[in-house]
């Protein structure tokens, strides 16, 4: 049977966290270390559920004295993204639901004159507008996907900076005991204390870069499908009909 570390199990399937979730740190131990010995660290205010002051700044001393890369960086660079795109993701929708409007705006008003209407400009006028209906619909479908691959890079972005967040949790789980006792005992943090912890936070880095590289492979693809949908020359091909209904 393969053996799976509960990193690995969580970046697999985040919804099984609940089995790997650290138990609950001392957080008198905790605040008596931040006082002696924490005090001097700033941290980015990067707000985390679940994840308080001194819980961090046990992450960013280890990294700060052993050179581990630190996994609240990439957080900070995923939630960056997630923010840049809910926004490009409600612009898009908003687009397609103006363009969806207002077909069906130019269909209600085709059919309110059709009863009316009658003679050689509504024969050439009416296959016109269809033609014009056809091609607006597609932009409209474009724009449609457009939004929906969007959406999909930032569902993908979400369960991604929600994973990362679980590593962490479990990283400080895994480390929290070990450095309350470092610290309360010997009032720091020996070589192989500190090495153990160079080596859990090194996994976790690797379990954030992979996650990384799958959104931005995701990214990649989406943005070759967005590239595809906006080549449609949609909004010529609507014009080059009217022109030639002689209409414009």
């Amino acid at each position: 049977m393969h053996w799976m570390h509960h990193y690995d199990a969580v970046a697999d399937d985040p919804s099984c966290y609940h089995e790997h979730a650290p138990a609950q740190l001392d957080q008198a131990a905790l605040a008596e270390i931040g006082r002696k010995h924490l005090s001097h660290f700033h941290l980015p205010a990067i707000p985390i559920p679940g994840i308080g002051t001194i819980e961090r700044k046990l992450i960013f001393f280890i990294c700060d004295h052993t050179g581990a890369p630190n996994p609240f960086h990439a957080l900070e660079a995923l939630t960056g993204d997630g923010a840049e795109l809910e926004r490009v993701e409600k612009l898009w929708e908003h687009g397609y639901q103006e363009l969806a409007a207002a077909a069906g705006q130019l269909r209600a008003a085709a059919e309110a004159l059709r009863p009316d209407w009658h003679g050689e400009e509504a024969d050439r006028f009416e296959p016109a507008l269809a033609a014009y209906l056809d091609e607006f619909d597609a932009l409209a479908g474009s724009v449609r996907t457009t939004w929906e691959c969007v959406r999909a890079v930032r569902s993908e972005a979400q369960v991604a900076e929600g994973t990362v967040l679980m590593l962490i949790n479990i990283l400080i789980g895994s480390l929290g005991g070990l450095l309350v006792a470092e610290f309360l005992t010997a009032g720091t943090v020996t070589p192989v204390a500190a090495a153990q912890a160079q080596a859990e936070l090194a996994y976790v880095a690797k379990k954030i870069a992979f996650l990384g590289g799958k959104l931005n492979t995701l990214r990649s693809d989406v943005t070759k499908i967005l590239d595809a949908v906006r080549g449609f020359k949609r909004i010529e091909a609507m014009r080059f009909v009217f022109d030639l209904a002689g209409l414009e």
